[in-house]
């Protein structure tokens, strides 16, 4: 089976931005879509516990996989349906670059 037809649903990768409130002076973070029905697969975290070759990553609630394209841990997050993720890390899945494995922690847990 090709990796296409096992991506069965679709997500938003949102991209943060920082600037400054012109009253207060205060810096400001606020989140916008930069892809939107990009092709994924979310799967859970069997265990709760993902390990890495270099750390353990107890919060990891959802694994998702796609299709390769520049993501950061610190400045995107993903959105499905009504859920928001945070990436902990970003890895190559294919071991080829062509495919991305994301730990992701759901917001609100």
């Amino acid at each position: 089976m090709s990796f296409n037809r096992l991506l069965n649903t679709t997500c938003t990768i949102q991209a943060l931005t920082k600037g400054y409130d012109s009253i207060s002076g205060q810096e400001t973070e606020t989140w916008a879509n930069s892809a939107a029905s990009v092709k994924c697969r979310l799967d859970q975290a069997k265990g709760g516990e993902v390990r890495s070759a270099t750390s353990i990553y107890e919060k990891a609630t959802h694994i998702l996989f796609m299709k390769n394209r520049t993501i950061s841990e610190e400045t995107n997050r993903i959105v499905i349906g009504s859920e928001t993720f945070n990436i902990l890390l970003v890895s190559d899945a294919s071991g080829h670059g062509r495919h991305l494995e994301l730990l992701l922690e759901r917001i609100g847990e």
